[in-house]
């Protein structure tokens, strides 16, 4: 699918296991953040933008906009990953921040997961376990069910594009 580009910004590689998931399934291009060019971004219709939610922020959100929202298209879609409970996260008003922030419109989603903590450095999967056991976050729906709302928000917006 050349109408759609995943692009994400992961350091432990747990947003990018996401991001791997969902150009999969839309058969679409793959891109890491610090490798990406107007270029990538031009011939496209749907930008979906995925990064690690810490607080109420989605990592590398900013700078990536700054630097490329002239090059963007009409679409943006956007995830944050974490492992808190989807509940206690404030889709909303994240959603509604970024709309505020940025020109476009943009549809936000947040992809709850388990990380892989052997992939981890042993800093990161010690700080990672002590908050896995802090949240209660135990159980986790697994990658494929998570980003389906997502997938069906591309399928329709690209539906929509070819109207």
């Amino acid at each position: 699918m050349e109408q759609a580009l995943v692009v994400y910004a992961s350091e432990t590689g747990f947003t990018q296991r996401f991001a791997l998931d969902i150009a999969q399934a839309l058969h679409c291009e793959l891109i890491d953040v610090q490798f990406v060019t107007t270029a990538d971004l031009q011939k496209r219709k749907l930008i979906i933008y995925g990064g690690h939610l810490v607080g109420e922020k989605v990592l590398g959100l900013k700078a990536f906009y700054r630097e490329f929202h002239q090059s963007l298209p009409d679409q943006l879609i956007v995830f944050g990953s974490g492992i808190i409970r989807r509940e206690q996260v404030a889709i909303k008003q994240i959603k509604l921040q970024y709309q505020n922030r940025c020109v476009m419109p943009i549809d936000f989603y947040y992809l709850q997961g388990q990380p892989k903590l052997s992939q981890m450095n042993l800093f990161r999967r010690i700080q990672t376990s002590l908050a896995l056991k802090q949240l209660g976050a135990s159980h986790c729906p697994a990658i494929h069910e998570t980003i389906q709302p997502l997938l069906r928000a591309v399928v329709r917006l690209l539906d929509q594009a070819k109207l």
